[in-house]
This record gives structure tokens, C-alpha cells and sequence, in this order.
């Protein structure tokens, strides 16, 4: 039997005492932890990190705490639906039609769950272009960027396999659409919608591979990188204001800045519950609509105008912009290329965008931020048919949409360009300008969407060298 004083010995890591040598090791519960896996550095980190501030707006800050939020609701849904989904011919569409109409509050899982996944592709998006136009891609966080941006590619995944999975008819054919895009690339396009589809049609094969991909190869993905780029965020800290190497004051992140982070996901939670009771199948706009239907046939007839997700819309709608041939090369192959060379610009930005390298303002590139709002923006609203109502031809209703479409871009385009000169005094607006341009010539004027852009580019161009030809120009005494 122990004697009093060995058990008191063995409940010592609850008592404030020092050890044997003489020397703290801290109090209670948490010496104990701190003992054996040494705590207190992290402890310390985070009673001293800061969050940066400055004349910039600080809810920006908050955008990738959200879209972590909805990541997390996006897991915790995803495991109770897959507790009775069953990947099947069979059992695919049974199994969620069982949910949504016998299991309790089944319907209200799937709605939080759909609903959650459009919420954070809309934060992460707000995340990605308030990153492009704060400058925080600015070394050292080059490696930042690229991990959000592959976090980003990696979200679209996810709501691209996602969409398949209730084997309906709506999503039968939006997948059917979708992974024909694929054929189009070069040399490679057969093979990968092999890959895709498991075979020549989308078949059950095709729900497998998405399932498998939706379940198991994206979350895998998506936590080892939002790991690294959570590590690169805690070691780097947040970017402080363009032109400061330290930011001219903080906040405490613990517990000033993560208390506001809770309680704007408290906020984030409200919103989503309401979303998902009031609107359980979405707002039935296309591209936001997950109501259950029928079972997907591949011997029905295809739903006329089917539209994929919302978020691609604006490729959807480049590619119906390019002609059957182009350049001796079929047209979507062609666009597929100049749609790799976007993301890939976008991909690299941090080192193309010398000057904010240099920890100075860079207007060209925040200019290009907004001329690529402009440009989603206007192939958007097209890709949902704006303004395409009352009689006419398809070829009519299409000119009507790219005029309404267009006014209203053109409108919000002017609005951005005076609230930039007077909010942030800028004074650089060649893209925007430019993609203006393009809207005009295309929506009002009825050019060719590439002809207009060709024109509006070559335009940019001369503007571009012109300005770049009289700043370097030799001042009076011959230096530059």
C-alpha cells in the first residue's frame, strides 16, 4: 500500500511547488502539460502576436477566418450526410432523397451544407482579391499567396465533384457539360476525360470517382495545404500596410482580434441557419439550386439552357464567345489556352509585381485587380442570361442580354472608378478603362467579344508604352 506521502507525490503536477532541482515548472494542470511538451513558447507567441493596423479597413482580416469557418461547417455536415449517403446506382438519389424526407432535420443538413459550400467560395473570393489589393502577396510571403490560391482551385473541386453526388437529372447533365470542356485541351483532353468520367459517358463509374475525389482526395489535399498556409500566416505574421516594414501599431490577437473572430462567426452561423430554413433549395437562380428533382436518365432529354455553378459561369461563357475555329485551332481549345495563361498570371503575381516587391505602391497592379472584377463581372451576368426575356430569336435575346449586361457593368465600373479617386486618390485606370471598353464596344456597340477585346488590349498597350516612354524620358540635365 502507498504511503500519504507518494500518492501526494504522484498528484504534485497539481500543486504549486517547485521540483526537485529548485526550479517552477509552472502551476497545476498546465505546469504539468508544459513539462512535458513545452507549451509555454507557443503561449508566449500568442500573448505578443498582433494583428496590423493602418489606414486600411480592418474587417479585411477577418475574410480568412470565415471562409476556415465555413470550411469547418462543410466537414461537420459532410460527415453527418455521409453517415446515409450510398454511392450507387441505386442507392445515390435514394439515399438523399431518404434524407431530405424521413430522416429528422435531414433536409436541414443538406441546406447548411450547400448552402455553407456557396458561402465560402464567395469568402474566398472576397479573401483572394482583398489579399491582391492590400499587397500581401509582397515578400516574404510569396509561398502565402500560392497556398491560397491553390486552397482557392481546390474549393472549386470540391463544388464541381460535390454536385454530382445526388444523382439527379439537373446534375447528371451540368456534369455531362462540364467534363465535355475537358476534351478540348490539347493532346491531353481524350485521356483526362477517360480519367474523369471512367469512361467515355458519365456514368455510375463517373459518381465513384467524384465521390471518391469529394470525399477522400480534396479534404486530403485541402488540410495538408491550409496546414501550411496556417503555418506560413503564424510564422510571417499578417502583412502589414504597403510602405511599412512594421506596421505603425496592432492589436492583440488574443483575445481582442480572436473574440471578434468568434463573434463574427456566431453572425456567419445566424446568417447561414436563416439561409438554409427560408431558402432550403436555394434562391432558384441557375447555378444556385440544389433542389433534389428527379433521378438523373441518361435516355431523357437534357434540360434546356443547363448552366453549371455560378462560379464558372464566366468560363462557360468565354467559351461560347469563341468560334467554332481559331488560329487553325478549334475554338475552345484556344480559349482553354488563354484561360490556363489568366490563372497562371494570377498564380505568379507576387513576382511580376516588382514594385510592391520593393515595398511600394504598385497602381498598374491594383488596376488589374479591378479590371479582372469587371471582367468576371460582365461574363457572369451574360452567362445568366441578364435581360434575355420577351419575344425575339436566340440571337436577339442574346444582343438584348449583352446590352443589359453591359449597362449594368458599365454602371458599376464607374462607380468603382470614383469611389478608387476618391477614397484611395487613385490615378491609374488603363485596365479598367480598358475592360470598360471592351463591355462597350462588345454589349452596346455589337462587336465580336474578341474583336473588342483585341481592340481594347491593343489600346492598353499603346497606353502602357506611352506613359512607360515620357517617365523615362532624360530630365533637363540628362539623367533619367
Amino acid at each position: 500500500m502507498q504511503s500519504g506521502g507518494s500518492r501526494m507525490e504522484g498528484l504534485s503536477f497539481l500543486k504549486n511547488e517547485p521540483d526537485k532541482n529548485g526550479a517552477e515548472p509552472g502551476r497545476g494542470l498546465l505546469g504539468w502539460v508544459d513539462r512535458r511538451y513545452q507549451v509555454t513558447p507557443l503561449l508566449e507567441f500568442m500573448r505578443h502576436k498582433q494583428v496590423p493596423l493602418g489606414s486600411h479597413w480592418m474587417g479585411w482580416y477577418y475574410l480568412g477566418g470565415i471562409t476556415m469557418f465555413f470550411f469547418i461547417v462543410q466537414v461537420v455536415t459532410g460527415v453527418l450526410l455521409l453517415m446515409y449517403f450510398q454511392p450507387g446506382e441505386a442507392t445515390a438519389y435514394e439515399s438523399i432523397h431518404f434524407l431530405t424526407t424521413k430522416v429528422p432535420f435531414g433536409w436541414l443538413i443538406r441546406s447548411v451544407h450547400s448552402w455553407s459550400a456557396h458561402l465560402m467560395i464567395i469568402s474566398l473570393t472576397l479573401h483572394m482579391f482583398s489579399t491582391m489589393m492590400l499587397k500581401a502577396y509582397r515578400p516574404p510571403r510569396e509561398l502565402t499567396w500560392v497556398s491560397g490560391y491553390l486552397l482557392f482551385l481546390i474549393t472549386l473541386g470540391f463544388g464541381f465533384s460535390g454536385y454530382l453526388l445526388p444523382w439527379n437529372k439537373l446534375a447528371y447533365f451540368a456534369t455531362t457539360v462540364g467534363t465535355n470542356i475537358v476534351r478540348s485541351v490539347p493532346f491531353l483532353g481524350d485521356w483526362l476525360l477517360l480519367v474523369l468520367r471512367g469512361g467515355q459517358d458519365v456514368t455510375i463509374n463517373t459518381l465513384y470517382r467524384f465521390f471518391a475525389a469529394h470525399v477522400v482526395i480534396l479534404p486530403l489535399a485541402f488540410v495538408g495545404i491550409i496546414s501550411l498556409h496556417l503555418l506560413f500566416i503564424q510564422r510571417q505574421g499578417m502583412a502589414p500596410p504597403i510602405s511599412a516594414k512594421v506596421a505603425p501599431r496592432g492589436m492583440k490577437f488574443f483575445p481582442s482580434f480572436a473574440l471578434r473572430d468568434v463573434l463574427l462567426w456566431l453572425a456567419c452561423l445566424m446568417l447561414l441557419v436563416t439561409l438554409a430554413v427560408f431558402l432550403p433549395y436555394g434562391p432558384g437562380i441557375p447555378g444556385m439550386d440544389w433542389e433534389l428533382g428527379s433521378k438523373a436518365d441518361a435516355m431523357a432529354p437534357a434540360y434546356a439552357g443547363i448552366k453549371p455553378e455560378w462560379y464558372f459561369l464566366w468560363e462557360y461563357q468565354l467559351l461560347k464567345e469563341f468560334p467554332p475555329h481559331l488560329f487553325g485551332l478549334e475554338g475552345p481549345q484556344v480559349c482553354l489556352f488563354l484561360i490556363a495563361i489568366l490563372l497562371g498570371i494570377w498564380a505568379i503575381i507576387p513576382w511580376l509585381d516588382r514594385r510592391a516587391a520593393r515595398n511600394k505602391p504598385s497602381p498598374a497592379f491594383s488596376d488589374f485587380g479591378w479590371a479582372a472584377i469587371l471582367f468576371l463581372v460582365y461574363l457572369t451576368l451574360m452567362g445568366w442570361d441578364i435581360g434575355a426575356t420577351g419575344a425575339g430569336n436566340d440571337m436577339s435575346l442574346v444582343q438584348r442580354s449583352a446590352r443589359v449586361c453591359a449597362w449594368w457593368t458599365l454602371a458599376a465600373g464607374v462607380v468603382m472608378i470614383a469611389f478608387r479617386s476618391w477614397w484611395f486618390e487613385h490615378r491609374w485606370f488603363v485596365l479598367t478603362g480598358a475592360a470598360l471598353l471592351q463591355i462597350a464596344l462588345h454589349g452596346l456597340m455589337g462587336i465580336s467579344y474578341l474583336l473588342a477585346g483585341a481592340i481594347s488590349a491593343g489600346l492598353a498597350i499603346i497606353v502602357i508604352a506611352a506613359s512607360y516612354f515620357m517617365t523615362s524620358r532624360p530630365n533637363e540635365t540628362g539623367t533619367t
